[in-house]
């Protein structure tokens, strides 16, 4: 299984306790961060091919407890809220991986893609449904530079928007850099619970 236990600490045997507040932000996202969350990077052969109304989505895992898909795929193209929620109805838990940093200098993609993700963090949150989000940060959606993006594109106010809702997920976050190389060192971690947890 591509998810294991959730990081409340349950056993394996009991009926996980998820919602949005069980999800995490996870800084860098290294194999040992996401074991201890009981979290398992699919293989290729668990690949599959999504059809939403707008237009076939490619998600690294996709089954009834878990969708697990790169920002890219899920926010780089046309999709609407009425897709996120369709999907929504069909996985319990999601893991969106490859979250770039709202951070202009380290920004990808247009405005549109944000957008987008501010609309699948909206409805995961009303569903009520476990968001894990992994990519290398730094994640802070509540700095970002209006006066550099310009209020035209609507951007800072939708990055408030994301910054408000995610502040109810805890993080988990390595400022070690050995660990973005890949070596695990004891004492490297720190985790912080979110505003709701």
């Amino acid at each position: 299984m591509t998810a294991g236990h959730p990081p409340d600490g349950q056993s394996r045997g009991a009926e996980p306790a998820l919602g949005f507040r069980a999800g995490r932000i996870i800084t860098p996202g290294s194999p040992r961060q996401l074991g201890r969350l009981g979290l398992f990077p699919p293989s290729d052969v668990q690949r599959r091919v999504l059809k939403l109304a707008t237009r076939p989505i490619t998600a690294r895992n996709a089954e009834p407890d878990l969708l697990w898909i790169s920002f890219a795929e899920l926010c780089g193209g046309p999709a609407t809220t009425a897709d996120f929620q369709a999907l929504a109805a069909e996985h319990r838990m999601w893991v969106i991986d490859g979250v770039p940093s709202p951070r202009l200098e380290f920004a990808l993609g247009p405005a549109a893609a944000w957008q987008r993700f501010g609309q699948v963090v909206e409805v995961l949150q009303e569903l009520d449904i476990a968001l894990f989000l992994i990519g290398a940060g730094p994640f802070d959606w509540g700095s970002t530079d209006t006066d550099s993006i310009g209020t035209e594109t609507g951007l800072p106010a939708e990055m408030a928007r994301i910054a408000s809702r995610l502040a109810l997920l805890g993080r988990v976050e390595s400022p070690d850099a050995s660990e973005r190389a890949g070596v695990d060192r004891p004492g490297e971690y720190t985790f912080a619970e979110g505003a709701g947890s």
